[in-house]
């Protein structure tokens, strides 16, 4: 098979971004081809660099989510650094950044001066609450984002508080939404439809969460419902998924869409009582009726499990075809063929410690050759290569700009 170049060859990035979601949206474009220089400060300590776990003061955080970038240092609130960004910004398609609004232009950096300087292209601005609105100048990470959007609530057992995520669920979301914000924009310049020098991309972490959170809007508005924790279960949204536990202490969850997938996984659990109600069609009968039915079907699959080894449960629910799946621990995961046969665990070499473990590059395009080229690197480590290819800066005006701070 043919194998093409990287899908964003050519395209180029600037990552002024110092927390997650921006990080991970640049990250994203450099994954497929794009070249991605992130910019830092040169003497303050970026949040991303002091996140855990670190090996040798060095984050895990940092080493994934500045995979494949050119790193600089550059002191943006500085007025010779506010000038060599504008300098410079001319020469790249994307710009990325998570400040608090108001920041970049209280430097000199706003969407207007960098068009005033030139600029020529999407800017991504990543911020708690977005750029407009009353709550536009309130300061925001992921879990205010999970707490306003509906999502924490939404989150836990009915009986206890709300359950934020262990991960940065927010951010990485709205990591994605940036990317394809980005790509949008990007796509509009390249039909040829009228549009800015400076395109903005204007994204609020609490608006990435409540997105994907389907029908709570819809279902207040036109039915008055409000919807409550659920736990594990989906009973409510007419779907069978719960997380259920073997008799040797192996967790997984079974889920269903729909009476076809339901019939598969009451067979499987020796229930043929159930599926004679799903033929008699308990489906499509009253909420109440349905969701009752459901209850009976949790109730089947939960006696099943408890009374069998996990080997035993899997064998039953392969054999009809049935949707499950263990729960994974990072051994697991790590141990999995699947993981491996798609590309999803990889190493790549880093300068401190030689390589490191971790996620692959998605989507996958197999006609194209994407690869991740090196770790997260050490701060200012390409200021010297960037420089001098971007503003023709010598040695010795490097110099002078490290001994003033400005790099």
């Amino acid at each position: 098979m043919t194998t093409y170049p990287p899908l964003l060859s050519g395209l180029r990035v600037l990552d002024l971004s110092h927390q997650y979601a921006g990080a991970l949206a640049g990250s994203l474009l450099g994954d497929l081809g794009a070249d991605v220089v992130v910019v830092e400060h040169p003497t303050k300590r970026g949040s991303i660099r002091t996140m855990l776990p670190r090996r040798d003061a060095e984050s895990m955080w940092w080493k994934v989510m500045a995979r494949g970038k050119e790193t600089i240092t550059l002191d943006l609130g500085s007025p010779e650094g506010r000038d060599l960004l504008l300098k410079m910004v001319g020469e790249f398609d994307v710009l990325i950044e998570n400040f608090r609004p108001g920041t970049l232009e209280k430097w000199g950096l706003g969407p207007t001066d960098l068009e005033a300087a030139g600029a020529d292209l999407a800017m991504l601005r990543i911020s708690g609450f977005g750029q407009t609105g009353p709550a536009r100048n309130r300061p925001g990470f992921g879990s205010a984002a999970e707490a306003i959007s509906g999502f924490a609530h939404l989150t836990g057992d009915p009986d206890g508080p709300p359950v934020f995520p262990s991960v940065t669920l927010a951010d990485g979301v709205t990591g994605v939404f940036g990317a394809f914000g980005l790509m949008a924009a990007l796509a509009s310049r390249r039909s040829g439809t009228p549009g800015p020098k400076v395109e903005v991309v204007d994204i609020a972490l609490f608006e990435s969460l409540f997105r994907i959170i389907p029908s709570q809007v819809a279902g207040y508005d036109q039915c008055g419902y409000v919807p409550k924790r659920p736990g594990n279960s989906l009973i409510s949204h007419g779907s069978l998924r719960n997380l259920y536990t073997t008799s040797d202490g192996r967790h997984f969850i079974v889920a269903s869409v729909g009476p076809q997938t339901i019939r598969r996984i009451v067979q499987a659990v020796e229930a043929p009582e159930l599926a004679a109600e799903i033929d008699a069609g308990i489906a499509e009968r009253t909420s109440e009726e349905f969701m009752g039915f459901l209850q009976r079907c949790d109730d089947a699959i939960r006696t099943f499990a408890e009374a069998r080894p996990y080997a035993d449960v899997v064998a039953a629910l392969t054999a009809h075809d049935a949707v499950f799946q263990a729960v994974y621990s990072m051994e697991d995961i790590v141990k999995d063929e699947q993981f491996h046969a798609r590309g999803d665990l990889i190493r790549v070499p880093d300068e401190d410690f030689g390589d490191i473990l971790m996620q692959g590059i998605m989507p996958k395009f197999h006609s194209r050759d994407h690869e991740v080229t090196s770790a997260g690197k050490g701060r200012g480590r390409d200021n010297k290569a960037v420089y001098e290819r971007l503003l023709g800066l010598t040695e010795a005006d490097l110099e002078r700009l490290s001994q003033d701070h400005v790099i």
